[in-house]
């Protein structure tokens, strides 16, 4: 516990400072963020693939797509289906033919850079930063309240093969959490910010965003149970990798960015 909060005291400010500096800072991190995490997942499937996934062509492949991203989003996906042809292509070239991999690796791009690519389209948005702020309310609200619901009273597991130490409590605990957490943060945008939403649908994006951002959570435990590994890396003392901090953002960033694509013209 104690290297976690070190973590957060010394990264949270960095983190905060360059997506408050926004566009080629937010690319920057971003662009880090999604080279690491390929990394880590990498190194997580070679301990399962018979024959190894190689670093560079899905580090080059992240870096195009977050960089297509951030340069016209409507190219993603099309840059996304040319990465997973030359994934293909080049796993036919090579000597050693094995289709997991190709498969692997094609999975690791839409889950690592494409889904994580979405950090920066915020900043091209007027107001986005406000937007941009509700994907780590959801992720570390619902985090935060899982846990320490789920420690206290939480009795009943709610994915015993996945995650032994969540509960139905925490869950419900996380998502009530959250929904008021975002609610009030609705409230502070439209007396401070002149950022008006109804508030109603800050209830709705705190209800779908906290089951969203705990399935992020499931999701990247259950890779890790099947790939037989605790964290995937150790860049984040008491956290693990990237992966590890983000895989609840990760699932949030898209779909905060399609409720920011659907309410922005209601803005008053």
């Amino acid at each position: 516990m104690a290297k976690r909060i070190v973590t957060a005291v010394v990264g949270l400010p960095i983190l905060i400072a360059l997506l408050v500096l926004g566009g080629w800072f937010v690319y920057a991190l971003t662009l880090a963020l999604a080279v690491i995490g390929m990394v880590e997942y990498i190194h997580a499937i070679n301990h399962r693939l018979p024959i190894k996934a190689g670093y560079f062509w899905p580090i080059i492949f992240s870096a195009l797509l977050v960089t297509v991203m951030h340069f016209d989003y409507q190219l993603a996906l099309p840059a996304l289906f040319i990465t997973f042809i030359l994934t293909f292509v080049i796993e036919i070239a090579g000597r050693k033919h094995n289709a997991y991999r190709a498969m692997a690796t094609v999975f690791g791009l839409v889950w690592v850079p494409t889904m994580l690519g979405h950090l920066q389209l915020f900043d091209a948005m007027p107001q986005g930063i406000y937007y941009l702020w509700m994907v780590f309310i959801l992720a570390f609200v619902t985090d935060t309240f899982a846990y320490f619901v789920g420690k206290f009273f939480g009795k009943t597991s709610l994915t015993p093969e996945i995650s032994p130490n969540k509960t139905v409590a925490g869950a419900v605990g996380g998502t009530v959490s959250t929904i008021i957490a975002m609610v009030i943060y609705g409230v502070v945008l439209k007396h401070y910010f002149a950022f008006d939403l109804p508030l109603y649908l800050y209830g709705i994006l705190g209800f779908v965003g906290a089951i969203i951002s705990q399935c992020g959570d499931l999701t990247a435990s259950l890779i890790k149970r099947k790939l037989e590994i605790k964290d995937y890396g150790k860049l984040l003392p008491g956290h693990g990798g990237v992966l590890d901090r983000f895989d609840s953002i990760i699932f949030v960033l898209p779909i905060v960015y399609l409720f920011a694509q659907l309410t922005f013209s209601s803005l008053v």
